[in-house]
């Protein structure tokens, strides 16, 4: 009797979860094209909103805001191409149902023009029926649906403990002025409790538990193995990632699930870093070979045109006029500062802020300026705030009297007292000082006079 009332709940369970199934495809479908639209918005807003206040960052804001973009973005372009392969699938799905609801007899193999005898044998051996076909895109489709809720689970869960953890130990290298060794460090560790103790994890478990029985008995060796397996689930939500995980693994080919699995992890994070550095460069390509980078920094850069605004402005702190031409006495230049370059070099230079008797002054000596190799002092730079720039720093004017018209260049040099010790602030700059070359176009205005 009791058998017979066990068996009626798990078949009215059955049908229930059968119902509730027949609902869900609809639900995949509009979730699935809203969301591939948002997902690829996402990384868009998210440059211009840290663009808007990324010169005013402090060094663990920088960290945490470099890491966050790259796997933010990295994750919402991950994801949009599993929803778009998703909603492919569904849609196919979808045709499939109706289709075989028209035709529930399937392929008419007595009316298939164009294919001869041996072609119909051929097909009617390899081809599978509707029924096999509507299956096995179902399958897929959910498995994939479930992926992608599983991947966006794990990567926010270990994205939000790598950004913890190098933050720390960035904020910790740089008391000694090894930031970037810091975040090595940090990376170093988290490389040998997310993947190193899973391997090993893997060796003592799957490889020597398993064929030797009387290490599997030993409560210390047991013991050891959960304290590492603990250890190692730190890493991702085991509650909310391992059921969906190890159902699909157990229920495909679980090699290949795992290596997919975390190749996907790996081309998430590339897509990402290759996404950031697109949003900071002119250009990825290589191909510049004639005019590099390097080159291109002794000539015309419209980041220092007022006038000819660009979407990498807001992140570079370079030094801007209002225009290239020029047809006045003057030349008003912006030298701006950034707070994560500046004030490390500062503090070398005038202590700190609260000891520098004149802040604007400890400002001025952190620049000099030339035109054409001549000299302009920076006496008369003063203090200013551009919030059309979202920038504080240092405006000035350059004298453009007595120089013939044509093209002439604005030599800016930042931290132009950089020496040997000054190497030891800390090893995330890569340059000691930097030169900037403003070319600007001169041509005064023709005057009349009647003298």
């Amino acid at each position: 009797m009791e058998d017979k009332r066990n068996e009626k709940q798990i078949e009215y369970r059955s049908e229930a979860m059968d119902r509730l199934r027949d609902r869900t495809d609809e639900l995949e479908l509009i979730i699935s094209s809203l969301t591939i639209f948002a997902l690829f918005s996402l990384p868009g807003w998210l440059f211009d909103k840290i663009a808007d206040s990324y010169t005013h960052l402090s060094l663990s804001l920088a960290i945490a805001g470099n890491l966050g973009i790259t796997l933010l973005t990295g994750t919402c372009y991950g994801l949009a191409a599993c929803f778009v392969i998703h909603l492919m699938a569904r849609a196919y799905w979808v045709g499939l149902i109706g289709l075989r609801t028209v035709f529930p007899d399937g392929i008419n193999w007595s009316k298939t023009p164009g294919i001869g005898p041996l072609g119909r044998r051929y097909y009617q051996d390899t081809l599978p029926d509707l029924d096999t076909v509507i299956r096995k895109t179902d399958r897929i489709a959910s498995s994939l649906f479930a992926v992608i809720s599983m991947l966006t689970l794990g990567i926010l869960w270990f994205g939000s403990i790598l950004i913890g953890i190098l933050v720390v130990s960035g904020a910790i290298g740089a008391r000694f002025g090894l930031t970037n060794a810091g975040t090595g460090i940090g990376s170093a560790v988290l490389l040998v409790l997310f993947i190193g103790v899973p391997i090993l994890v893997y060796v003592l478990d799957v490889q020597i538990a398993s064929r030797v029985p009387r290490v599997r008995d030993n409560r210390i060796f047991a013991g050891v193995v959960q304290f590492m397996r603990r250890l190692a689930g730190l890493a991702y939500p085991q509650r909310l990632v391992l059921p969906v995980q190890l159902t699909l693994q157990s229920n495909t080919r679980p090699i290949v699930f795992f290596v997919a699995l975390t190749l996907s992890v790996f081309v998430i994070v590339a897509v990402g870093s290759t996404r950031a550095a697109a949003w900071r460069n002119f250009t990825l390509s290589g191909e510049f070979s004639y005019l590099d980078t390097d080159l291109a920094r002794e000539g015309l850069s419209s980041t220092h045109y007022e006038d000819m605004p660009s979407s990498f402005d807001r992140l570079r702190g370079w030094p801007r006029v209002d225009s290239f031409s020029q047809s006045g006495s003057f030349v008003r230049l912006f030298l701006p500062y950034q707070p994560l370059r500046d004030n490390l070099v500062l503090d070398h230079l005038c202590g700190s802020a609260e000891e520098a008797p004149d802040r604007v002054d400890c400002l001025r000596q952190l620049w000099t300026v030339g035109i054409d190799g001549n000299k302009v002092s920076m006496a008369d730079f003063e203090p200013a705030e551009r919030a059309d720039l979202g920038m504080r720093g240092l405006i000035g004017l350059v004298p453009l009297s007595g120089l013939e018209p044509g093209l002439r260049r604005i030599e800016v040099v930042w931290n132009p007292s950089a020496s040997d010790a000054a190497a030891a602030l800390d090893d995330r700059y890569s340059e000691l000082n930097r030169r900037y070359v403003i070319p600007i176009a001169f041509s005064p205005a023709f005057e009349l006079s009647l003298d």
